[in-house]
C-alpha cells in the first residue's frame, strides 16, 4: 500500500500507476449494458489497488460541482430519495441510467444510506464505543448478485469502515469499481465528505483515508484524457 500526504500528490501518482501498470481487459458488460465487441469499452485496469492519504482534504480533489455537494446532501438527508434532483446537475452523465417507464434509477445512494438509519446508528455507536470494530456502512446488498451481467445497475461502492484509532477517526472506503475519468475523484470526494461529516457529528478528529479498489480503470474511449 502506498501512502500520500494529500490528494494533490495521490491523484497524480495514481494516474501514473494506471498508465504504467494497467492491464488491458475486455469486459462484456458496462453498468446495465452489453458492450461485448465494442472497442470503446476495452478497459485498462489496476485490480486490487490500495492507497492511503494521511491528510484527506476534499479541497485537493477536482469534484464535479455543484453536483457533488448536492449529491452529498441527498445521501445524508435520511430519506430514500429516487431519483432526487442532484442528478439534474450532471444530467449528461446520469440521464442515460434513468428508467424511462418508472422515472427512477435502479438504485440511489440516498436509498442505500437511509435503510436501517445506517449513518445515525454509526454516529450513535461511535459516541458510545469509539473503538468498536463493527462500524461498517454497507452499500452492497445480498440481492444485488441477482442483477449482475447487464441485468441492472448495482452499486460501485461496497461500503465504508469507520475506525477510531490513534486519536482520530479513520475511514476505509471499499469500492468494487471506479472509472478514473468520469467518477474517481467524485467517488473519493463524496467518501471524504462522509468521513468529515461523521467526525463532525461525533466530535472526533479526522484521521486517514484508505481506499481499496477492486477495479480502478479507464476505457479506451477516454484514454486521451488520462495519457
Amino acid at each position: 500500500m502506498r501512502f500520500y500526504e494529500n490528494f494533490t500528490e495521490a491523484v497524480s501518482e495514481i494516474q501514473r500507476d494506471l498508465a504504467e501498470m494497467g492491464v488491458l481487459i475486455r469486459p462484456k458488460t458496462y453498468q446495465d449494458r452489453l458492450v461485448e465487441g465494442n472497442p470503446d469499452y476495452d478497459t485498462l485496469e489496476l485490480d486490487n489497488y490500495v492507497y492511503c492519504v494521511l491528510n484527506p482534504d476534499p479541497k485537493h480533489l477536482t469534484s464535479t460541482q455543484p453536483w457533488a455537494d448536492a449529491e452529498f446532501e441527498e445521501r445524508t438527508c435520511g430519506c430514500a430519495i429516487n431519483p432526487g434532483i442532484a442528478w439534474r446537475l450532471r444530467q449528461n452523465v446520469w440521464e442515460t441510467f434513468l428508467c424511462p417507464v418508472e422515472g427512477k434509477f435502479a438504485y440511489t445512494y440516498a436509498e442505500r444510506f437511509s435503510r436501517n438509519n445506517q449513518i445515525d446508528r454509526i454516529i450513535k455507536r461511535l459516541r458510545r464505543d469509539p473503538e468498536s470494530r463493527q462500524l461498517f456502512l454497507s452499500m452492497w446488498e445480498a440481492d444485488d448478485i441477482t442483477k449482475i451481467g447487464g441485468v441492472s445497475r448495482v452499486p460501485c461502492t461496497l461500503g465504508y469502515l469507520f475506525q477510531y484509532r490513534r486519536g482520530a477517526l479513520n475511514l476505509t472506503y471499499l469500492q468494487r469499481s471506479s472509472d478514473f475519468v468520469t467518477h474517481f475523484q467524485n467517488d473519493v470526494y463524496l467518501a471524504v465528505r462522509m468521513l468529515k461529516y461523521v467526525a463532525s457529528e461525533t466530535g472526533l478528529p479526522v484521521g486517514t483515508f484508505t481506499h481499496w479498489l477492486g477495479s480502478l480503470h479507464t476505457f479506451r474511449k477516454d484514454m486521451a484524457f488520462v495519457f
